[in-house]
């Protein structure tokens, strides 16, 4: 039995009869300690399954790169090696396999591992490999070895992303770009819309399919909260939330000072925009990328796009930009809106007294609390919530909406709305968000073997509603995705945040 314990991309790491994935096979001569051992020559056995792979030259004479072969949980695919001088082709296959035989059982390529390859290759879901073309190249198995530690390592601390990503080789950079731009789809099921940090060092991060997804969700689920009439566009800043930078904090002393109130959005790279309301969601509040005070052309490119998007589904009677010298290749955009726009340094005491006259020239208006939370769970959950007859308490950034008890509660220390029993019952009232569960009372977790369905949309991180007999028993955060929840035979799906109590 396979035990799922997490996932990125469609790698993972498991545990199967006692043997950890993802992990290299070595021969008897390699001597590394730690390695899964080939037992006899010609015939492995291999977690329990008895495999006879054919020798090199077999491979190259019978097209075995178009072929696979199942051995119980094992699947084989001999020819691999014959595809590296061909990305395209080879990421083809490995992710067909994968889709064909399912996300449950274990994908061994041989004859193909090099050290350099050894992230990518688990990253596209490959689980196992061996050292054979590392000794018929006469190279050391022991920097292999050491490879699949580090990766192991880094996908233990949720990083594996960012290993590959920094790996120096030019056809795991081809792969790992291939994946982003014909397989994004699939690979962004499988990573969190939570987190604690996102290291966006490479020039690869800019694709990486939780910043793309974010990209997308601004464009097509988040609406600007209704009562707002005024756009004022600010940059980022270093610390994360950025209200807490003293950037932010001398942005937001101008605009006290004016009296006024506008609704912030924040341009940045490689998330493109950031409304204000959202900063403490993930990755908004966990994202670092060095400054350099360039812009590649693919940011320049998406951060337009993604702008002109914005201002055409989301209208405004006026906009101000308030950004740096290196962001005016926005102006275009922005004259085609009538913008005020002060480029430039942002201390600038004229720059400043620019902006305050700006800001004069606006009719007064407030916040709208209900709208701002509804931004943020249209954002989250693709919806509005009924709470116009709710009370709601705003304490600091802390929004919680009552009926009779708590009814969504948006936290910012988890960086989303959590639910109460009303909204996990309006939630699951539009079928989305839902984990159906047999006939049991869950305690601190729910595992896949007590799973009965689930929806969709549900990705690791999500804050889901957990239903017994198409009741509402509860809430908690979704361990793992949809996919994974319908397809794994063991681990941790759910983790139980609050059962409610019969009413």
């Amino acid at each position: 039995m396979i035990s799922l314990i997490s996932r990125q991309g469609l790698g993972r790491l498991a545990v199967y009869n006692g043997f950890n994935l993802p992990n290299i096979l070595f021969l008897d001569e390699d001597n590394i300690e730690g390695g899964i051992i080939e037992k006899t020559d010609g015939v492995l056995d291999i977690l329990g399954n008895k495999i006879e792979l054919p020798g090199i030259e077999d491979i190259s004479k019978s097209q075995l790169e178009d072929k696979y072969f199942v051995y119980g949980d094992i699947v084989v695919l001999p020819g691999l090696f014959t595809l590296l001088k061909r990305p395209e082709r080879l990421i083809e296959k490995i992710i067909n396999v994968r889709l064909e035989v399912g996300l449950k059982r274990i994908i061994y390529a041989p004859f193909i591992a090099e050290k350099y390859l050894v992230p990518v290759l688990h990253y596209l879901g490959i689980d196992l490999l061996d050292s054979h073309r590392v000794r018929l190249n006469s190279e050391n198995v022991e920097d292999l070895w050491e490879m699949e530690k580090i990766t192991r390592r880094y996908m233990e601390k949720g990083d594996l992303r960012v290993l590959v990503e920094s790996i120096p080789d030019p056809l795991s950079k081809t792969l790992l770009r291939l994946s982003d731009m014909y397989y994004y789809s699939l690979f962004e099921k499988f990573f969190p819309v939570s987190g604690r940090y996102l290291n966006s060092s490479h020039f690869e991060s800019l694709f990486r399919p939780d910043t793309r997804r974010w990209r997308e969700r601004i464009i097509e689920r988040y609406r600007r909260p209704g009562n707002e009439r005024y756009l004022l566009l600010l940059p980022c800043s270093a610390t994360k939330p950025y209200s807490r930078s003293p950037s932010h904090r001398y942005f937001r002393s101008i605009v006290d000072k004016s009296g006024k109130h506008l609704h912030e959005v924040i341009v940045t790279s490689p998330l493109g925009l950031v409304p204000r309301e959202l900063e403490f969601t993930y990755p908004a509040a966990h994202y670092d990328i060095p400054v350099t005070g360039r812009w590649y052309g693919e940011e320049r490119e998406f951060t337009m796009e993604m702008l002109k998007k914005f201002l055409d589904i989301n209208k405004y009677e006026r906009i101000i930009a308030f950004l740096p010298e290196d962001l005016n290749f926005l102006d275009e955009v922005l004259e085609k809106w009538n913008a005020i726009k002060i480029f430039g340094n942002l201390r600038d005491e004229n720059n400043k007294n620019v902006l305050l006259d700006a800001l004069n020239t606006l009719e007064n208006s407030n916040e709208n609390i209900v709208e701002k939370l509804n931004s943020i769970a249209r954002f989250q959950f693709g919806i509005n919530f009924p709470l116009n007859n709710k009370k709601i308490r705003k304490r600091y950034d802390e929004i919680i909406a009552y009926e009779n008890d708590i009814y969504i509660h948006f936290s910012p220390m988890h960086g989303k709305i959590l639910l109460g029993r009303g909204g996990a019952e309006f939630i699951a009232s539009r079928g989305i968000y839902t984990v159906e569960i047999d006939n049991f009372t869950p305690k601190g977790s729910v595992f896949v073997s007590g799973i009965i369905k689930s929806t969709e949309d549900i990705r690791e991180g999500d804050e889901v509603v957990i239903l017994r007999g198409g009741d509402v028993i509860g809430t908690g955060t979704a361990t793992m995705s949809h996919d994974d929840m319908e397809s794994q035979e063991h681990g941790e799906a759910v983790k139980v945040r609050k059962i409610f109590n019969s009413s």
